[in-house]
């Protein structure tokens, strides 16, 4: 009777192990499969948003396309350098810089800012000049008079024609479509006074009362 009594003892021990041993393996696979149905689940949702890895891509408007185009095709010359105040990440605005080495302004430093719109080409850049120069074609706000930048701009046209554009103003000033109508009338009637007036101008000084900081 005593032995019978061990063996119960015994095989209840047994038993008890083998139901704690099924059970915490159910456990282990249950949780298994939740973890990989988890991932599979994130990895859906990222295919599903074009994320890849865990960076997402920020699309490109039709204007930053054609501008990165633009840019990377961008023939400069030794008197003209291009800028990002804002990074290489904004491509929509940039700055010119345009040290004429000959002319009315040759020694000069004069920066441009340039503001993309996201339809460009269809709209063309809006341009100012951010050094105050004594111009014919450049008033003292910085507003620049160049025909492309206005009714002659076309979608066929790109940043380095309005560059070109820029560096013969520098060139070959025109009175005849002036902003600056007192500096277009001394150029026309008095060339010597209006070169003198440049040379003043850059060198930080005062023209008709107006200050031009130095940019020489």
């Amino acid at each position: 009777m005593r032995i019978c009594i061990q063996y119960l003892h015994r095989y209840i021990k047994l038993t008890l192990q083998i139901y704690t041993y099924i059970v915490t393996s159910t456990e282990q696979v249950l949780h298994s499969m939740i973890k990989l149905f988890s991932v599979k689940q994130k990895q859906k949702e990222a295919a599903a948003d074009g994320v890849s890895g865990t960076v997402s891509t920020k699309k490109q408007s039709p204007g930053e396309l054609r501008v990165q185009k633009d840019i990377s095709e961008l023939n400069l010359s030794k008197t003209t350098s291009i800028s990002f105040p804002n990074g290489k990440d904004d491509l929509l605005n940039f700055e010119i810089t345009i040290r004429p080495d000959e002319g009315y302004y040759m020694g000069g430093t004069f920066v441009f800012s340039f503001n993309i719109s996201p339809i460009y080409p269809h709209e063309a850049p809006k341009v100012k000049c951010k050094t105050k120069v004594y111009h014919p074609n450049i008033d003292l706000e910085g507003k620049v008079c160049l025909n492309i930048l206005r009714e002659d701009w076309k979608p066929v046209l790109s940043i380095n024609s309005i560059i070109y554009g820029l560096q013969y103003l520098f060139l070959d000033p025109n009175p005849d479509d002036p902003l600056n109508q007192e500096a277009a009338d001394v150029l026309k009637d008095h060339p010597k006074q209006f070169e003198a007036s440049v040379k003043r101008s850059m060198a930080g000084g005062y023209i008709n009362a107006h200050y031009f900081p130095r940019c020489i």
